[in-house]
């Protein structure tokens, strides 16, 4: 049917006002950004979860691996751990959506563990907007500066790694006392005598009071500082390879006390006995006792500025001083054995300990080291009262007798050529 013109053009206005359809269309047009931002802020609201979540576990990682810095173990050891306590961290869905491996990055000068962790995840809701999430997760923390160790007891098993019995008093002046053993009865204490440091840690268990602090167990062991350095010295200085410089030296008995003899740095072999008189080593020397004792008896004084004494040998290998005894002696500011003192090869284990017995002017600047020997400590005189830096690590001591044995390490020992210590009492914490 033909409408007419007018007709046509009331039908046109009538359409032109309908708007039904419209109302379709647009909402159509509408959809589509409305359902990409929904999808984005759930993208965006998950991510925000992964992102605590991750950043938990990375926390979680250098604390973890901070703490281990902190009794000086490997790097790799550390990193190891870093990974394993992030990976323990995440739930099982978060780790089996993202891919790439955290970077653990560990600073010993500044004694700072750092993770970085770039992670990928796809899209949880859909990929209107994107196909992936990628997250970027930093992490760090650090140690507080704690009081150096200035006693240590290696063993990591032995009963009385530490044992301080009868009247004898133990101060270790501004710094602290580390007993590795686990075992119960790993630090002991008998008698009146007292225990004085900024801390005592022991890996097991103690017995006796007289300390003051009281002593913390179950402490995490430290590892030996000095171990890997004076493996490397002792290769450096071909100890092994190098013959006998002088064999059974006849005893020095000077007919005065006054008297003093000289010994050049070498191989002293058969043993080294002074009864009376002063025996001066050369400064910056090197002296080894090879198969046979360094005896300092009561008339005998031993001294030297900057050299370092070490034993090596069979079971007859060690140091002993009697009562009335001394011993003045420094230990060298640089170069192999750098603030060692007195050492003992750790394959030569004598029969019986090496020996200090007061009574004498024992002052030793420097460090006792006797990784896998025992030392004893005794007699009625003080030890080590004047010496401004004075340090013991052994397999285990034993503190005896009723004199007063002092060790002290200052806060800038490091400047007086000693090696790097640990530290106790430290506190590891979040910096990032």
């Amino acid at each position: 049917m033909i409408r007419p013109p007018a007709a046509r053009q009331r039908l046109i206005k009538s359409f032109a006002r309908d708007n039904k359809g419209n109302v379709a269309v647009i909402f159509g047009l509408c959809a589509v950004p409305i359902i990409i931002a929904t999808s984005i802020a759930v993208d965006m609201s998950s991510a925000s979860h992964m992102r605590s979540e991750i950043q938990a576990a990375a926390d979680s990682a250098v604390l973890a691996a901070a703490t281990r810095l902190a009794v000086g173990a490997e790097d790799s050891d550390k990193e190891a751990l870093a990974m394993e306590t992030f990976y323990a961290n995440l739930s099982p869905d978060l780790a089996g959506k993202v891919v790439g491996t955290p970077d653990v990055h560990v600073n010993f000068p500044t004694k700072t563990v750092q993770m970085d962790v770039a992670l990928t995840a796809e899209s949880l809701v859909s990929d209107l907007a994107a196909e992936q999430i990628v997250l970027h997760i930093n992490a760090a923390a650090t140690i507080s500066a704690g009081t150096p160790i200035c006693m240590m007891a290696l063993s990591d098993d032995a009963d009385e790694a530490l044992s301080i019995q009868g009247t004898a008093d133990l101060l270790a002046d501004g710094c602290s006392v580390q007993v590795n053993s686990e075992d119960e009865g790993a630090l002991h204490q008998n008698g009146s005598g007292t225990a004085t440091a900024t801390s005592f840690c022991v890996a097991g268990g103690y017995d006796g009071t007289n300390y003051s602090p009281e002593p913390r167990d179950d402490c995490m062991a430290e590892k030996d500082p000095l171990e890997t350095e004076f493996a490397s010295d002792w290769a450096a200085a071909h100890i092994d390879a190098t013959e006998c410089t002088y064999s059974d030296w006849p005893q020095i008995n000077s007919s005065s006390a006054s008297t003093t003899t000289t010994l050049v740095p070498g191989v002293y072999c058969g043993g080294l006995t002074i009864k009376k008189g002063t025996v001066q080593l050369q400064a910056d020397g090197m002296y080894v006792f090879r198969d046979g004792a360094l005896e300092v008896q009561a008339n005998g004084t031993l001294k030297g500025t900057g050299v370092v004494v070490l034993f090596d040998g069979d079971d007859s290998t060690r140091l002993v001083t009697q009562a009335g005894a001394s011993i003045i002696t420094s230990a060298r500011s640089s170069g192999l054995f750098q603030g060692i003192a007195f050492a003992q090869n750790p394959l030569s284990i004598p029969a019986s300990p090496n020996l200090i017995i007061g009574g004498g002017s024992i002052e030793i600047n420097g460090i006792l080291y006797f990784p896998e020997q025992p030392l004893k400590i005794t007699g009625n005189g003080d030890i080590g009262t004047t010496a401004s830096q004075f340090a013991i690590m052994a397999d285990t001591i034993a503190i005896e007798g009723n004199g007063q044995l002092r060790i002290k390490i200052g806060q800038n020992y490091t400047s007086t050529g000693l090696p790097n210590l640990p530290a106790a009492e430290e506190t590891v914490y979040l910096i990032e």
